[in-house]
């Protein structure tokens, strides 16, 4: 009986002591979250007069929502940009995750622009590099980066090969360790020509490189192979068929620095598929950069994008990334 009174009464002086220390630290709890929610607002408000303030100096019609602007005391004595990529924490000399180190994490870095007294901060790369694109348009100069000038050289490079020397032996010479850029040349081609040439990720094994659209519409589907003698046969032709049902394309073309089997040129006349082989391509390519009058190379037309960017994630965090979309 005595035990029972004295775990009630045990009870009520800890009802008691929370109800007191409610009313002492409620408050003061109430208070503290009150004066972090006004800091943010005010901080939030702060951004956005500066972000007023920014596009209408540099007459930009908007800024990106997730930029954070700062105004800085230093006038910078010249605009640049810092790019940085997601990376591990530890990492190997590849840069892919070392697995020997506990607690190993991928760090994402915010991207950096500093131009005269501003210092703005942005998740997302390419938010940066098109804002730079549009303050160059308007006038505002920005030093080149690394990774333009490294874009810029290579576009030089296949820019001159394209005007110069036109023959298969340069193909596979300029393009064998990057087979992905004999993508982007036969896409050229077509972009000449007058579609709108879309390369797919490299990550991509659909059964097709390019994605060729007419007034938005998918026109054709485009297969690149770089193959120095090994002649294309039947089952990649096969698979680009079967791209073509997942896509709903109507026209499929295959092209090839070498040249197809009999089995696949059989395949390709009964489904229709268009082969262009080493020697078409030549021709095609002859007749579409020797026709263009522009014989000079325009470094301000070469523009970073996200296909450049992938290539400075590792490739274990850029899996992880693909498996997320």
């Amino acid at each position: 009986m005595y035990i029972f009174e004295d775990l009630i009464g045990y009870i009520f002086l800890a009802s008691l002591l929370g109800i007191i220390l409610t009313i002492i630290i409620g408050p003061f709890v109430y208070l503290t979250i009150y004066i972090r929610n006004k800091r943010e607002e005010k901080a939030i408000e702060l951004n956005n007069n500066l972000k007023r303030e920014f596009t209408n100096k540099y007459q930009l019609d908007i800024m990106p929502s997730n930029a954070i602007i700062e105004s800085t005391e230093e006038c910078y004595a010249e605009n640049y940009y810092q790019l940085n990529f997601p990376h591990w924490k530890f990492e190997n000399m590849n840069k892919t995750k070392d697995n020997r180190m506990n607690n190993n994490y991928i760090v994402w870095e915010d991207s950096y622009l500093y131009i005269d007294n501003y210092l703005i901060s942005f998740d997302n790369p390419l938010s940066l590099m098109d804002c730079i694109y549009h303050l160059r348009n308007n006038s505002v100069e920005i030093k080149k980066s690394f990774y333009e000038i490294e874009k810029i050289n290579k576009e030089k490079s296949k820019f001159e090969y394209s005007n110069t020397l036109l023959s298969i032996t340069d193909l596979i010479r300029l393009y064998s360790s990057k087979p992905t850029d004999f993508e982007y040349y036969c896409a050229n081609i077509f972009k000449k020509i007058g579609f709108e040439a879309v390369v797919t990720p490299p990550t991509n094994d659909g059964g097709y490189d390019i994605k060729l659209l007419k007034n938005n519409n998918i026109f054709a589907l485009v297969e690149c192979k770089l193959f120095d003698k090994t002649k294309v046969g039947r089952p990649l032709i096969q698979k680009l068929v079967g791209a073509s049902v997942t896509e709903k394309a109507n026209n499929l073309i295959f092209i090839t620095t070498s040249d197809f089997s009999n089995e696949a040129i059989e395949y390709a006349n009964a489904t229709h598929v268009q082969l262009i082989n080493g020697e078409n391509l030549i021709k095609l390519s002859e007749r579409v950069y020797h026709s263009d009058n522009k014989n000079y190379f325009d470094e301000d037309s070469v523009r970073l994008d996200i296909q450049d960017f992938l290539e400075y994630i590792p490739k274990d965090i850029l899996a992880i990334c693909y498996d997320n979309m």
